[in-house]
């Protein structure tokens, strides 16, 4: 029997019954990134808001935080609130054409040193190599974290939704699904839109996730290839790879390969067989994290009269379901946390990448599905199948999943094949879930 209060597709009438009941101060019609931390921020000063998208949950945010951006406050205050998915990340950026000055920069890497940051590469003589930091962001599980934690701040949230406008400040809101047959009506002071983006600002990205091969590296590099950056990033089970490029064609992407397998010692190289998955993102000027949070912050300061200092400052107080690790922010403390709830969920069988990627997925509330695990443990057995289900429960009761596609949305699966990922099979799903 699932919660009344649980963030659930069997709660999908409630929660738009409950919505009539109210006129809220804010509507949005959109559930981005953007919209659902203003809601958050919103309603911890008070104010009522709620959102309906006509699909699923939309991530349109960049998955990296440059490093000339890295250091901004608004992008440090948000990542001690989500320490375990805007994880800070140091690369090794190689460069073989040099300026005369290069070399006086303080991040600069002498030649002789750099098997002490990676034993691994092997690079041509003259080359120059900086050391800089970023951040990698989990995009979708970071908007799923604001989104569950403005539900369970009051904020009214429903997605695959169908919305058209009715009289005067209302809105007529119906389930997309069809599992509701009744229609809604919202009432509003105020249905706000972030400003559309400028489509003709668009630029391709290629984002190819490669095997890892047993290749260990301690950082994530930066290279060049035909004068475009690509930036190589490490991730629990894979290699991202993200290039941006006029050129996709086959031989750009095997350029690519080749640089890179150029840069490593022995008998490491990369082919289009270690290829995993491959696609080309449409990325625009807006979609990285300092954009999205400044045109927020101006929305804030006009409807919600917070001052720039004060919109910081509420990024430090809006509370949060899944980022409980007493204090843990810096990556050290987070790795040491991580293996310590290992050591309290191994008898359940779980192997420890996919119990890594539980905890970089869910953050503290890993805790609640190792509970489960160890309940649920006689019935199913010790193993990835006792987790397989633990996490689809959790999915199910608490992210508003609707079909494959959101599941695969929530798991942030990029190889659905991997056995890590947890990914439970399509077949079992529908039958449990959606049929």
């Amino acid at each position: 029997m699932v919660d009344s209060t649980a963030f659930s597709i069997e709660n999908r009438q409630r929660i738009l019954e409950e919505a009539t009941a109210n006129k809220f101060d804010f509507v949005f019609t959109r559930c981005g990134f953007k919209e659902t931390l203003f809601c958050l921020l919103a309603s911890g000063l008070g104010f009522r808001c709620a959102m309906f998208c006509e699909h699923d949950f939309e991530t349109q945010l960049h998955t990296v935080v440059d490093t000339k951006n890295a250091g901004k406050k608004s992008i440090i205050s948000l990542r001690e609130r989500f320490p375990h998915l805007i994880l800070p990340d140091e690369y090794l950026h190689i460069q073989k054409q040099k300026s005369m000055l290069s070399g006086l920069f303080s991040n600069s890497i002498k030649e002789k040193d750099l098997p002490r940051y990676e034993s691994a590469l092997q690079l041509a003589d003259g080359v120059l190599v900086n050391l800089e930091n970023e951040f990698k962001i989990n995009a979708n599980r970071l908007l799923m974290s604001i989104v569950k934690s403005a539900v369970d701040n009051g904020v009214s949230i429903l997605n695959h939704a169908k919305c058209e406008q009715g009289e005067s400040k209302e809105l007529i809101v119906s389930d997309a699904l069809g599992l509701i047959s009744e229609s809604y009506s919202i009432k509003y002071d105020n249905l706000l839109a972030f400003d559309t983006e400028d489509q003709n600002s668009n630029r391709a990205e290629l984002r190819i996730c490669l095997n890892k091969k047993g290749l260990f590296l301690k950082r994530s590099l930066k290279f060049h290839v035909d004068d475009k950056l690509v930036r190589l990033i490490r991730y629990q089970d894979y290699f991202l790879l993200i290039c941006e490029s006029d050129d996709m064609k086959i031989d750009f992407v095997k350029n690519v390969l080749q640089e890179l397998s150029s840069m490593f010692a022995g008998d490491i190289s990369f082919s289009e067989d270690d290829i995993i998955s491959s696609e080309i993102t449409l990325v625009d000027n807006h979609s990285g994290l300092i954009s999205q949070l400044s045109i927020l912050e101006k929305y804030c300061k006009t409807h919600l009269q917070l001052s720039g200092s004060d919109f910081v400052e509420r990024l430090h107080k809006f509370s949060i379901v899944d980022s409980h690790f007493e204090g843990r922010t810096e990556i050290q403390e987070l790795i040491e946390f991580a293996d310590f709830k290992f050591d309290e969920a191994k008898q359940t069988g779980i192997h420890p990448s996919s119990f890594k990627n539980v905890f970089y997925r869910f953050g503290s509330e890993t805790e609640q599905l190792t509970e489960l695990a160890y309940q649920w443990r006689a019935k199913y057995g010790p193993g990835e199948k006792l987790w397989q289900n633990v996490q689809l429960w959790y999915l199910y009761n608490h992210e508003m999943i609707c079909s494959m596609d959101d599941y695969y949305a929530r798991i942030n699966s990029i190889d659905k094949t991997n056995q890590s990922n947890l990914t439970i099979d399509e077949e079992v799903m529908n039958r449990c879930l959606f049929v």
